[in-house]
């Protein structure tokens, strides 16, 4: 099978589990995201720390995988907002919408307020 790896744990000065993912890069990033994996993007491949779930992911999605051996590994900064970001956003961006009637459009008597006045 030439998707198949085994995650490399016992090549010397290696992460545990370092991998080489060449492909749709744009597929396996997206997946490498959705696990939270740290990942060093190239040109043509992406080196990931994966664990045994991530790989099966990667193949499944047909992915070529082999293990990688690199001098350093520099994986790219997770883009991740901090826990309270949503909430100090929403009572950033809350506002309030209220419908009046404006004085220069008084109602004639046979008109009835619409749902929004």
């Amino acid at each position: 099978m030439p998707n198949t790896v085994a995650i490399p744990s016992a090549v010397p000065g290696a992460l545990p589990g370092l991998i080489d993912v060449q492909g749709d890069l744009v597929l396996a990033a997206l997946c490498v995201g959705q696990f939270r994996a740290p990942c060093q993007i190239e040109a043509d491949r992406l080196f990931v720390q994966a664990d045994e779930a991530l790989v099966q992911a990667l193949r499944a999605l047909g992915l070529t995988l082999q293990a990688a051996n690199l001098d350093s590994f520099t994986p790219a900064p997770l883009f991740a907002p901090d826990p309270g970001f949503a909430a100090r956003e929403a009572r950033r961006h809350a506002h309030i919408h209220v419908s009046r009637q404006h004085d220069d459009e008084a109602l004639d008597e046979n008109e009835a307020p619409g749902a929004n006045a």
